[in-house]
């Protein structure tokens, strides 16, 4: 696989780890108790600095303003802040830079970058002459039309002992900030990120040892205050720095000036490698970017930045790449035995696809990390005959990344970060998995502690009603006016999963199965909530319940045989009827039309199953699959019918009816109860609720069938 397009990125290995050193290898292997100074800085924005300094450009149009478009963003973009670096060196590049972006995915994108010098002034360099360019108009007018931001990187790196330039840089702030402020006025940018990469130390001032971590706090808060209100303001920092008090970042103080904070999450196998698990005596290969099961890993970060700052202001950094070297055999965190060199994502997952000279065919085999089995790291490996050796490479696929897409909105972290956007280019994987995570119909926090799964009704436009159990065993509602959520106590002491429905407008039916087994119910009536009533019976589940007319509730739940059960509202009366079947879930019921009924449940053989009321009698059909939960279903249309449930996997499944054939969807995440599902009136897009693994409410939507 060439790396042409990168190969400015792909250093001998002795080069990489010399940059890697940031303290002795004694400190390296140093009990976890040791402190060690800022042992996690990465070198991957290093070297890309480097190349965007030197790299060779034709010739440049200049810079003309484009017309004054606010990034505001809008309702359809991503949920949460999506963070990606553009690299000036390929910027306008029609594979790898803007014009291959879904800018609809990003929240803000940093141009990388402006390096300064150490008098403060900014380099002169080929960054410089892209900012200068038109190249920057054309990414100025793309991001801007979806309401994405700009940023300018301002960048200075230094790790040589006592870093001297840096410690000059800091002496000179206020030119820096002077001259920022002042491109960031001039060319109509949306704010700045501060990529200021170095060590704590005294740069000479005997009475204070930590003076480059103090400066380095007073130069973002200067800075702040220097730019014009509502300028966005963001600081790259390492994994480690939240938990390091003696290191170059003081968190909390930068938390407290920045908007955001990234976390340079990466290049943490240099960082891994001499501690368990791995314990290598010298340099060998691992994860970039860990999500568990070593010692610096992207959930420790997460939990360590959450615990000093908001975690609304932490952006988890991802690695776009990966690292690869020839090693003796194809083991797992094999012994590096040449050059370390690195992959970018287009690289990387074109390895076995478009293998480069001397790829020996049939020898590609795809691993994933069994030291992070919930991470799912993805190692590979394979001959190179040109080489004569084994190849092995490290990094991140769709797969890895989305567990960690999922820890940034468990975590309810501000975003993800991407290093960076070139990289990975137009790969459109990688855009669907934003897509998935991110997007507007992407999982997001209600919040509560919850102790069921939810179930939803909606009785008109704009109005979604949530029901779920507490902590205290209490019935909770969450209240979807059309603007914001709230939560309302209802009391009760209810068991297993409630139901909801409503029946036509301001009305809402509510079942639970209460301590003593029996069917519950309560009624909002349109000006307030009647008392609970008794409905009587021994079930064995949370109930289901549809409506498929004003007056009329049928409620489907599992009776002391394993059988299904209906409880009917006649206008009279309740009335119960056995309809027989040997069910292992809570039912799901869901009318798209009058005198019509489908009931979802999952069969003895964990498959799914349907019971339908045709109008004149029940109907039973098997669907297949394999379920580890209940079902719940919705229509957003008459003759149309999604069911939802949890797989073998524990992902969500679809199983979608469009009027004419049934389909099966895989739609991702790791839930942990039987989802609720709702098609607000008015819409075709379906609200789907699920307990996270942080016992809160969550929301995704996905469209209708």
């Amino acid at each position: 696989m060439s790396l042409q397009r990168f190969k400015y990125f792909a250093p001998p290995l002795l080069a990489l780890l010399a940059l890697c050193a940031f303290a002795p290898t004694s400190v390296y292997a140093a009990s976890p108790a040791t402190v060690n100074l800022d042992p996690t800085h990465p070198v991957a924005m290093q070297q890309a600095a480097t190349q965007v300094a030197h790299a060779k450009l034709g010739v440049l149009r200049p810079f003309v303003a484009p017309p004054a478009v606010p990034a505001v963003g809008g309702s359809g973009g991503p949920q949460r802040e999506v963070f990606g670096f553009a690299l000036a060196s390929s910027l306008t590049d029609p594979t790898v830079g803007y014009p291959s972006w879904n800018f609809s995915l990003l929240s803000t994108v940093a141009f990388f970058g402006l390096h300064v010098n150490d008098d403060g002034t900014f380099a002169s360099d080929s960054g410089w002459n892209v900012w200068n360019s038109s190249q920057l108009t054309g990414l100025l007018t793309a991001a801007h039309s979806t309401g994405t931001k700009v940023v300018l990187t301002i960048i200075m790196q230094d790790f040589s002992a006592n870093t001297p330039r840096m410690c000059s840089a800091l002496f000179h702030s206020s030119t820096t900030i002077a001259n920022t402020v002042a491109e960031v006025k001039a060319k109509g940018v949306d704010g700045v990120n501060v990529d200021y990469e170095g060590l704590n130390g005294s740069c000479g001032i005997q009475a204070d040892p930590s003076w480059a971590r103090h400066d380095m706090t007073s130069f973002v808060n200067n800075l702040r205050s220097a730019l014009a209100p509502g300028a966005y303001l963001s600081v790259d920092t390492y994994a480690s720095s939240a938990a390091d008090p003696q290191g170059f970042f003081d968190i909390p103080s930068i938390g407290a000036s920045a908007d955001s904070v990234f976390v340079m999450a990466y290049d943490l196998e240099y960082s891994n490698y001499l501690r368990p698990p791995l314990s290598c005596s010298s340099f060998c290969l691992g994860p970039t970017a860990p999500l568990a099961g070593y010692y610096y890993n992207d959930t420790s970060t997460a939990n360590q930045y959450a615990a000093v700052v908001p975690a609304s202001k932490v952006i988890l950094g991802v690695p776009y790449y990966g690292r690869k070297s020839c090693v003796a055999s194809a083991t797992p965190n094999a012994y590096a035995t040449s050059s370390v060199v690195a992959d970018s994502y287009l690289d990387a997952s074109q390895e076995a696809t478009a293998p480069g000279p001397g790829f020996q065919p049939g020898s590609f085999v795809a691993h994933r990390d069994a030291n992070d089995p919930t991470g799912q790291e993805r190692w590979d490996t394979w001959f190179n005959t040109s080489t004569n050796c084994t190849r092995e490479l490290y990094w991140d696929d769709v797969t890895s990344l989305g567990n960690k897409y999922d820890l940034v909105n468990s975590a309810n972290l501000r975003g993800v970060g991407i290093w960076n956007l070139n990289y990975g280019g137009g790969a459109s994987e990688l855009w669907q998995e934003l897509n998935l995570k991110f997007g507007p119909g992407a999982p997001h926090r209600l919040g509560g502690l919850i102790t069921s799964g939810p179930d939803a009704s909606s009785w008109g436009p704009g109005r979604t009603d949530v029901f779920v159990r507490g902590s205290e065993n209490g019935l909770w509602q969450s209240t979807w006016n059309g603007t914001s959520w709230s939560w309302n106590f209802l009391g009760g002491v209810i068991s297993g999963d409630p139901s909801a429905v409503s029946w036509g407008p301001n009305r809402i039916d509510v079942f639970a199965r209460g301590a003593d087994n029996a069917l519950w119910h309560r009624a909002w009536d349109g000006t307030s909530w009647v008392a609970w009533e008794k409905l009587g019976g021994v079930i064995t589940s949370g109930p289901d319940a549809a409506s498929w007319g004003p007056g009329r509730l049928d409620v489907f739940v599992r009776g002391t045989e394993n059988g299904l059960w209906q409880v009917s509202w006649t206008g009279a009366s309740w009335v119960w009827r056995f309809l027989g079947g040997v069910i292992t879930s809570d039912p799901g019921a869901v009318s798209w039309g009058l005198n019509r009924v489908d009931v979802f449940v999952r069969g003895t053989e964990n498959g799914l199953w349907q019971v339908s009321w045709t109008g004149t009698s029940w109907v039973w059909r098997f669907l297949g699959g394999i379920l580890s939960s209940g079902p719940d279903a919705s229509s957003c249309a008459a003759g149309h019918l999604d069911v939802f449930a949890l797989g073998s996997d524990h992902a969500l499944w679809r199983l979608g009816f469009n009027g004419t054939a049934w389909a099966w969807q895989w739609m991702g995440e790791q839930w942990t109860a039987d989802p609720g599902a709702v098609c607000p009136v008015g819409t075709t897009t379906v609200n789907l609720f699920e307990r996270g693994s942080d016992g809160s409410l969550w929301e995704m939507l996905a469209p209708g069938s």
